[in-house]
């Protein structure tokens, strides 16, 4: 039975969503309940590798499952087993050839800031902090450079483990809640770091330090690297749209 979960966790005290050798990775800490449920070792592969620190609202990942609870079953004996920064929030029987990572059509990243002039305690965990005033408009006219398929080498690390760096970026805008800034980023795929070099620049480009044109001029080819990484707590993987 092939199981496919959604679930929310809290980046902080994780290496990630990976199974880590030398650290403890989302991924294993779900693998280690299920195999507590399920009396067998469950292998999961998830939709998206979020990096240490990064948080998820929606993470899906799937696994062959050696006989059928049912899914409100599973949902209370998870979450039962499970510490406290991961929930499951859904689960369901999909066919056995379901696949997360190839279904996924899209993928939202948000970037949260927290823009006063006194970080805020109870957004520590979830947002990056600056205190420096930001333009949100200038940063949302930046940003729709962005949008549509583009090579985003500039944005990613120097040697990347993909056959390609072009992705197709949906969707792009900046807001403002209050002192809340979110960046919202809707792709086909993403890089490691991506968002957060984009979230950086940003960050600059708000602050006056950039040009508007210096996230469109990162698309130009031999364009040096973006290295503005903007700090792990503030980015979340929103939604996995199958």
């Amino acid at each position: 039975m092939r199981l496919l979960l959604t679930l929310q966790y809290l980046g902080t005290a994780y290496a990630g969503w990976q199974t880590q050798t030398n650290a403890v990775g989302v991924q294993q800490v779900v693998e280690g309940a299920l195999q507590k449920m399920f009396e067998t070792p469950v292998r999961i592969e998830g939709a998206s590798r979020t990096d240490a620190g990064v948080h998820a609202a929606a993470q899906k990942a799937h696994g062959d499952v050696p006989f059928e609870i049912a899914p409100r079953g599973v949902l209370r004996g998870l979450n039962d087993l499970l510490p406290s920064d991961i929930r499951v929030t859904a689960a369901e029987y999909v066919a056995d050839t379901f696949h997360c990572r190839h279904a996924a059509k899209a993928k939202t990243y948000v970037y949260r800031i927290w823009n006063s002039s006194v970080a805020d305690v109870f957004s520590a965990a979830t947002h990056a902090f600056v205190p420096h005033p930001l333009d949100v408009e200038r940063m949302n006219r930046a940003v729709q450079a962005l949008v549509g398929k583009h090579d985003f080498a500039a944005f990613t690390v120097t040697e990347p483990e993909v056959s390609s760096t072009v992705r197709t970026v949906q969707s792009a805008r900046v807001e403002r809640d209050g002192d809340a800034v979110q960046i919202f980023i809707t792709a086909d795929g993403f890089l490691r770091y991506m968002v957060r070099r984009i979230a950086g620049s940003l960050i600059e480009i708000g602050r006056g330090r950039f040009e508007e044109a210096t996230l469109s001029r990162s698309l130009e080819p031999h364009f040096e690297p973006g290295r503005w990484t903007a700090v792990a707590r503030g980015l979340t993987l929103l939604d996995v749209r199958l």
